[in-house]
């Protein structure tokens, strides 16, 4: 249970900086951009209270759980005009996927800790 809440705090974490450049690059998304960054703040929040509630809050972070993310590289330039907006659903698309993920990997920490819940995956 520990390592997917870790799991998924990772990959809340990594959303942080992509969903700030979301915010910069398009007006037209700013409100929507807004709202994800508070969601991501929010689960982040969450999960790390999870984690800590977990054992005790003894955390046992793995050498791989404390690595840094690798560097954005020129992902993030402005590209200008359809460039940009393309990008932006690119972005949007993987942060969907990933999202998908969190949630099942939620549901699944959650029906491993409770035996009362009703657990179908």
């Amino acid at each position: 249970v520990l390592k997917l809440l870790h799991i998924s705090f990772r990959l809340i974490e990594s959303w942080e900086y992509p969903s700030q450049t979301l915010i910069i690059s398009n007006s037209l998304m700013v409100r929507n951009a807004n709202q994800i960054s508070e969601k991501l703040s929010d689960l982040k929040v969450g999960i790390n209270l999870l984690i800590t509630g977990s054992q005790d809050g003894v955390l046992s972070l793995d050498d791989n759980d404390s690595q840094q993310l690798p560097p954005y590289g020129n992902y993030y330039q402005n590209l200008g005009g359809d460039g940009n907006v393309r990008r932006n659903y690119e972005l949007l698309a993987c942060f969907k996927k990933d999202m998908h993920k969190v949630e099942t990997y939620l549901t699944v920490a959650k029906c491993r800790k409770s035996l009362e819940a009703n657990c179908t995956l």
